[in-house]
């Protein structure tokens, strides 16, 4: 850890040294290529300032390709830091439930205090979708979604790559107005590819309304499919899966596990490669897994279940319809968010770490962060001054 001190030091004179070359710029390409690969990102960065074949090394596409798979997947949580001020902002850190330590996200501009602003996510890449951009908060970098005015007004559902093409796209739902008259709109989900400027309607399979739809969570993408857990309007507890082909662009309704009622929560999940969901009842007791065992005939397998530690001030709510005990992980890690704590459990109910928080209640986030290095063409492009001014990210990036 490096601590950092306020008092000044007097400057000091160095002498050179004549012990020879350093030992570090000798060392064979492969092992300093496996030591800088195992770094986390800020450290990568720092040291392709420490010579000129560093930088190369550090800044090589395959080297950036290695690393960002070698990166753990940290959970977004949301917080309300201790202050005196009457608009105190929340604050957002990414948890790395293995080492068991905090790393800083996002800060708040006061106008976005309520809510966190990221709309989508595409999680493996470590990139994000705020207000009209996109943005990579590893690098700090941001672009608009679109080239020149925006040509969507509606919700943002999804962030994904289209594997044959290697673009990344957004899913939205919008009112679709093809041939510019009123007669002829309808909501539909619109599919954009970041950078461009022509959104393309790809189809309206019908919730059973024309309101809209509101989303639970975080979409899931499991073998180039989105699944979407929805609601057709607030106040109305039942639970609905679609799915979205994201290569062929086609919608296909499922069910949920048969077990799932319609007061129980319900998050979708990804369990080593296979769609899964988590139920629990109101009292919050305990989870019960399910993975989908026939994606063509939607048969799902109970898989096991995970009994919640009891606290006493714990206590338990739903946010958005989404419960505020989390799985976080493929191996089953849960977060539980209680009064004043955040708590890491595995799946054989072992309590392994308890944090302690300001705020009354810790929100675990629907998305999560994996650290990128990696360089994308939309972030490359030169900003016109109009769209500095108008595209700002919605978020402050800490250090």
């Amino acid at each position: 850890m490096l601590l950092r001190s306020r008092r000044r030091v007097a400057s000091v004179p160095r002498r050179r040294s004549r012990a020879g070359p350093d030992r570090l710029a000798a060392l064979p390409e492969e092992i300093l290529h496996d030591i800088l690969v195992r770094l986390p990102a800020n450290s990568v960065l720092r040291c392709r300032a420490v010579c000129r074949s560093w930088r190369r090394l550090a800044s090589d596409p395959a080297f950036l390709l290695d690393h960002h798979r070698r990166q753990p997947e940290l959970a977004l949580i949301r917080s309300y830091r201790a202050s005196d001020a009457a608009d105190t902002l929340p604050c957002i850190e990414a948890l790395h439930i293995r080492a068991a330590e905090f790393r800083p996200f996002f800060g708040f501009p006061k106008q976005f205090v309520s809510h966190f602003p990221a709309h989508a996510s595409c999680d493996g890449d470590g990139l994000f979708v705020v207000g009209q951009c996109i943005c990579n908060p590893t690098t700090r970098h941001w672009a608009p979604l679109a080239t020149g005015p925006s040509p969507h007004s509606g919700t943002v559902v999804a962030l994904y790559r289209h594997h044959p093409s290697r673009e990344y796209r957004v899913l939205y739902w919008t009112r679709w107005n093809p041939d510019g008259t009123p007669m002829s709109s309808q909501h539909a989900y619109c599919v954009l590819t970041v950078g461009t400027d022509q959104p393309r309607s790809v189809g309206y399979p019908v919730h059973g309304g024309r309101r809209g739809i509101h989303i639970f969570g975080a979409p899931v993408l499991v073998n180039g499919t989105l699944h979407l857990h929805w609601r057709e309007r607030p106040g109305v507890r039942y639970h609905r899966i679609l799915a979205f082909h994201t290569v062929a662009e086609t919608f296909r309704h499922m069910s949920p596990p048969a077990a799932v009622e319609p007061r129980h929560a319900m998050q979708l999940l990804d369990m080593g490669g296979r769609l899964a969901a988590s139920i629990s009842k109101d009292d919050m007791t305990g989870l019960s897994i399910f993975a989908l065992q026939d994606q063509d005939h939607d048969v799902w397998t109970y898989h096991y279940q995970i009994k919640l530690p009891v606290m006493d001030n714990m206590h338990f709510q739903h946010e958005q319809g989404n419960c505020w005990a989390k799985i976080v992980s493929e191996e089953g890690d849960l977060l539980v968010s209680c009064y004043g704590h955040l708590l890491h459990c595995d799946k054989n109910e072992n309590l392994i770490a308890n944090f302690k928080f300001d705020d009354d209640m810790p929100v675990v986030l629907p998305h999560r962060l994996k650290e990128s290095l990696i360089q994308h063409t939309f972030f490359q492009k030169k900003k016109t001054p109009e769209e500095e001014e108008k595209s700002i990210p919605m978020v402050i990036l800490e250090t």
